[in-house]
């Protein structure tokens, strides 16, 4: 499994000598050794900067097409529910309600081109105008893989 998430250089190593990334790839591929039906992960590369955010979706959908499993991946980025999800559920505040619901039919991995659409861009705009009209409050995004 750690083959699989890119780190087989780096078996010897602690986590301290790991960077952020790293210690992310070691946690989904510790996650991932027991085959899991359901995998929870709850903005898991919110302390990502962008370029590792960016592989780590890339390795998370790899991984999605070799071990399928049902992710349900909470994520505060809407580009980021866009380009993972297969059904994003925007839930509103306090108390917490669905807001919206929709699929995305378009195939993982997702183009750059299909992320700059006409239909990327309405599908954003609609996430954000319902989180920004949830009562006022600060919605999240829900995405299931």
């Amino acid at each position: 499994m750690i083959e699989s998430v890119g780190l087989g250089a780096h078996a010897d190593l602690r986590p301290a000598q790991l960077s952020g990334g790293q210690n992310q790839r070691v946690a989904l591929a510790r996650a991932l050794v027991l085959r899991p039906r359901m995998l929870l992960m709850d903005e898991p590369f919110g302390a990502l900067d962008a370029q590792t955010r960016e592989e780590m979706q890339r390795l998370l959908s790899d991984l999605y097409r070799s071990q399928p499993c049902l992710i349900v991946f909470v994520t505060h980025d809407v580009t980021e529910a866009l380009v993972l999800g297969d059904r994003v559920i925007v839930l509103s505040g306090q108390p917490a309600r669905i807001a919206d619901d929709f699929e995305i039919s378009e195939p993982r991995p997702r183009s750059s081109a299909w992320q700059r659409s006409s239909e990327t861009q309405a599908l954003e705009e609609r996430i954000l105008a319902t989180l920004h009209g949830a009562g006022g409050s600060r919605g999240q995004v829900r995405v299931t893989v």
